[in-house]
């Protein structure tokens, strides 16, 4: 899948997806850490979850999910650049992009949210692994018997700017399983909860 850019209002976000290999990292990964009071991440987070780890990685495994992660995230620094999104003075530079430690695995379940909130450094991206189908169902039930006009089940939601007329402050998306989206760190974005007995997973990272 090619970088995807979208400007629902001031900030770029990108949508793109990972390489097989470092899917399977992160996937591997996230299991080990699963229930491993050591990796426990839940005391630096906003999220509302019963299961936020750190990563671990191997050397080799490391070099291999940062690489790729610092590739997309440069891609995604050239593309603001491209639109004059950076400011002038102070602007980071593209090859000096370094991912904040650590990258962190969310294991979300029925109920739990993300309330709005926004992450430290520059860049900030978020990974699903696992996106059950259930989710999605919830959404097209809600919107075909019209028991909402604004079906959000398990969506993230990035804010942005005032509300008025003719103007967009908000952008929402239902993740899909591989999906990698990018987006200004001081973004403000939260997560609606859903009620199917199921397991969303995804995994966090912050660049600086």
């Amino acid at each position: 899948m090619p970088n995807t850019f979208h400007t629902p209002f001031g900030p770029l976000l990108m949508q793109s997806q990972l390489s097989d290999t470092t899917f399977t990292i992160l996937v591997k990964q996230s299991k080990l850490v699963r229930y491993n009071l050591n990796n426990d991440f839940r005391s630096n987070l906003a999220g509302n979850l019963e299961e936020e780890y750190g990563l671990d990685f191997s050397s080799s495994e490391k070099s291999v999910v940062h690489n790729e992660l610092i590739n997309i995230a440069q891609e995604y620094m050239k593309e603001a650049k491209r639109q004059k999104r950076i400011k002038k003075f102070g602007r980071p530079k593209v090859n000096d992009i370094q991912i904040v430690e650590p990258i962190w695995v969310n294991y979300m379940k029925a109920g739990e949210w993300n309330p709005s909130h926004f992450h430290a450094g520059v860049i900030s991206c978020i990974i699903y692994l696992k996106v059950p189908n259930e989710i999605q169902i919830e959404n097209k039930v809600s919107e075909s018997s019209k028991m909402s006009n604004q079906p959000s089940a398990g969506k993230i939601q990035w804010t942005y700017g005032e509300n008025i007329h003719f103007s967009g402050t908000f952008f929402n998306q239902i993740p899909r399983e591989g999906d990698i989206w990018l987006f200004p760190a001081d973004l403000k974005h939260f997560v609606y909860p859903f009620k199917s007995d199921v397991e969303r997973i995804s995994i966090s990272c912050n660049f600086k």
